[in-house]
C-alpha cells in the first residue's frame, strides 16, 4: 500500500486546476488502490476545500464521504473518520474539530477542551471558559 499526500487527493476532486497532475493522480489510485489517507491529509484536504477552493459544506462533505464510502482509500480510524464526516454534516462545526474530537475519543479522552462555541455542540467537547 502506499499513501498519497493532500495535493494528489485534492486532484482527484479538483480536476479543473491542473488536469495534468489530475490525471496522473488518478492512474495511481487506480494502479495502487487502495491508497492511505492519513488523519492530517483529510483535516488538510478539508481545509483546502474551503479556504483555497471556496467550496461550501454540502461540496465538502460529499467529497469526504466519497472518500470515506470509496475502495480506493483506507482511512486510519475508518470508525472514526466515518462518523465526523457524518456530524459534519448536521452539525455546525468544521470537519476538523468533530475528526479531533472523534479521534480523541477513540483515544480514551472524556471530552476535547475548546474554545469554540460550534465545536461545543457537539458531545465530545467541552467548552473553556476563559
Amino acid at each position: 500500500m502506499i499513501g498519497i499526500d493532500t495535493n494528489i487527493l485534492l486532484r482527484l476532486f479538483e480536476t479543473e486546476e491542473n488536469p495534468r497532475q489530475s490525471a496522473a493522480a488518478r492512474r495511481v489510485v487506480e494502479e495502487q488502490a487502495p491508497t492511505f489517507i492519513s488523519p492530517i491529509v483529510l483535516v488538510e484536504f478539508a481545509w483546502t476545500l474551503r479556504r483555497t477552493f471556496k467550496l461550501n459544506r454540502a461540496g465538502i462533505h460529499a467529497r469526504l464521504a466519497t472518500i470515506v464510502d470509496s475502495t480506493e482509500f483506507a482511512v486510519a480510524f475508518p470508525e472514526q473518520t466515518r462518523s465526523a464526516v457524518e456530524l459534519f454534516s448536521a452539525g455546525p462545526a468544521d470537519f476538523p474539530d468533530y475528526f479531533v474530537g472523534e479521534l480523541n475519543r477513540a483515544m480514551g479522552c472524556e471530552a476535547t477542551l475548546t474554545f469554540d462555541k460550534a465545536a461545543t455542540k457537539n458531545p465530545a467537547f467541552r467548552h473553556l471558559i476563559a
